[in-house]
């Protein structure tokens, strides 16, 4: 009987040692698949949140394209003739970003990341040559290089479902095309993703 045991020890220790080392990391699991999920939070109080795919084109990069548009109505201005009148603005956002794999577990990706966000908030038109009423857009920009981590949930059984948070460094330019303030450019650290501070969110993956 004894005998028997320790045959059947040998034998899931040698199941379990195949399996590790034949086990795929995420990143090479994940190669040729796309990930539908919310990822790139931007600043800004009316910033539309982006959502948008990531698809890893091999193991060690993927690319990230996303889009976020946000809808204001009621917004009030008062008229050449002094009534009080209401419109609407309508604000987006583009995200382009390069996850470069630094090193992959079974459950975990860590990836370098470049990335550019484009933002347009509408806002009413307050330069001199303005009337009542016109609207303009205030862009912003930014390029920022983040570290990050991509975790999936694979010892709960949902392999294909990953949350990520990422921290790095930014410049951003504002142009104030609805003012006749001068271009604003600064330098700061962000955290994307996991945004406790301003938004509470958690950027996620479900891929396919």
């Amino acid at each position: 009987m004894s005998r028997v045991i320790r045959i059947l020890s040998v034998t899931l220790l040698f199941m379990a040692l195949a399996t590790t080392a034949f086990a795929q990391s995420a990143n090479q699991r994940v190669e040729g698949m796309k990930g539908v999920g919310y990822f790139q939070p931007v600043s800004g109080t009316d910033v539309p949140p982006i959502v948008g795919v990531r698809y890893w084109m091999n193991d060690g990069m993927a690319v990230d394209l996303g889009a976020g548009i946000g809808f204001r109505n009621n917004q009030e201005y008062t008229d050449a003739s002094s009534a009080t009148q209401t419109t609407s603005f309508f604000d987006f956002a583009f995200d382009i970003g390069l996850p470069v794999v630094m090193h992959g577990e079974e459950n975990m990706i860590v990836y370098f990341r470049p990335g550019v966000t484009v933002a347009g908030i509408q806002a009413f038109d307050q330069t001199a040559s303005a009337s009542p009423g016109d609207k303009g857009y205030d862009m912003g920009f930014r390029g920022e290089l983040a570290v990050g981590g991509e975790f999936f949930l694979g010892q709960l059984g949902w392999p294909n479902l990953s949350f990520s948070g990422q921290i790095g460094l930014g410049v951003d330019v504002m142009n104030f095309g609805t003012t006749e303030a001068d271009t604003d450019v600064s330098f700061s650290t962000s955290l994307n993703d996991v945004n406790i501070t301003s938004s509470g969110s958690l950027g996620f993956h479900i891929y396919f």
